[in-house]
């Protein structure tokens, strides 16, 4: 296994600020009262849902997201790329087409050989959608000057663990197989996604892992993942936020796995951080991205120490002041830093 061990750069230093950022809390508490929410009743009444309601209510709130995610960079970045559309065919859950949005550079246009992101939308893996991120992720292919493929793979309870993983995992192995014709690099493919697209990001590591296909992708990037049953542990141990959304984080498991939950708590295809240590060292090499004060910071940590010990993380980055998906949101701070530690990583582990 040592002479697999990947090497990191080094490139990020970033010390924990141990506060959230002042400007994240001002607009969390402006946006609460623009809405009339009363947040410590949304957390009761949240806790009181079944399963069901909460996927419900998870897809109003990635609705709201579309809204919160309109911005000017992000409609100029829509521009400057050429929009199109694949679909993906697959076998694994019946004849099943993945929808997929292409964002391409058009100052990019004439080369042959782009390098490429493969990235799944977050979530939960029960809300969303590639659309709510047109804006965003065209402005990463700008930024990073790379090709972009935003899957839409199938969501819970519609359908449930592994299709959902084997979705993208099936793009993946589309993008790759057709990358001449796609007018990408196979040499230079990342795979990336945030949130519940983190844990499809994960699964698919995981999937890559046990068909001996981890060289098959550059750079794997998981970014604010959901990865392990973390949530149904002792609250008493967690942090703050960590406890707060527990409830519904279990509400959102179930729903990913379905009936067949507790046989499915060992399989990593539904918690990527369970994989054994064989499969680590067979997974890409792989950037665990996180914010400091997110809701998955715990068990990311652990994921990115066991990749570590596996030789197969570059990088263990944690944005200091930041929540789950601030970084993702122009009117914040911290979205300079995040999209210029983000471009930098592109550029040292995947372009090069």
């Amino acid at each position: 296994m040592a002479a697999n061990r990947v090497k990191s750069k080094d490139l990020f230093n970033f010390r924990p600020s141990g506060v959230i950022d002042a400007d994240i809390l001002e607009k969390e508490k402006a946006m609460h009262e623009a809405f009339g929410l009363d947040v410590d009743e949304m957390k009761k009444q949240m806790a009181a849902m079944s399963d069901e309601e909460m996927g419900v209510s998870l897809n109003g709130m990635m609705d709201g997201m579309a809204k919160i995610m309109e911005h000017t960079i992000f409609s100029e970045a829509e521009n400057s790329c050429d929009q199109s559309t694949l679909s993906v065919p697959t076998t694994h859950d019946g004849a099943h087409a993945v929808r997929v949005l292409v964002h391409s550079p058009k100052a990019l246009a004439k080369d042959t050989s782009r390098a490429c992101i493969v990235y799944a939308h977050g979530g939960g893996a029960v809300a969303g959608s590639p659309d709510i991120l047109k804006g965003y992720l065209s402005y990463m292919a700008m930024d990073c000057g790379v090709v972009i493929f935003n899957v839409d793979y199938r969501l819970a309870p519609g359908t449930r663990c592994p299709n959902n993983v084997l979705d993208f995992y099936e793009v993946i192995k589309f993008v790759s197989s057709n990358a001449v014709d796609l007018g990408v690099d196979p040499a230079r493919m990342c795979m990336a996604g945030e949130s519940g697209g983190g844990y499809i990001c994960a699964g698919a590591m995981v999937q890559l892992a046990r068909q001996g296909e981890g060289s098959m992708i550059k750079l794997a990037i998981p970014i604010i993942p959901m990865l392990t049953d973390y949530s149904f542990t002792d609250t008493a141990a967690m942090g703050k936020i960590e406890a707060e959304h527990a409830p519904a984080q279990q509400k959102i498991w179930r729903l990913i796995a379905g009936p067949g939950f507790e046989e499915m708590r060992s399989d990593p295809l539904l918690f990527p951080g369970k994989a054994d240590e064989e499969t680590l060292t067979k997974m890409p090499p792989t950037i665990v991205w996180e914010a400091e004060f997110d809701l998955y910071i715990t068990e990311a940590t652990r994921f990115a120490s066991r990749l570590r010990a596996a030789g197969r993380l570059l990088e263990f980055v944690v944005i200091p002041g930041s929540k789950h998906g601030s970084g993702m949101m122009p009117f914040h701070a911290c979205f300079k830093l995040e999209r210029e530690a983000w471009r930098m990583a592109i550029q040292e582990y995947l372009l090069k």
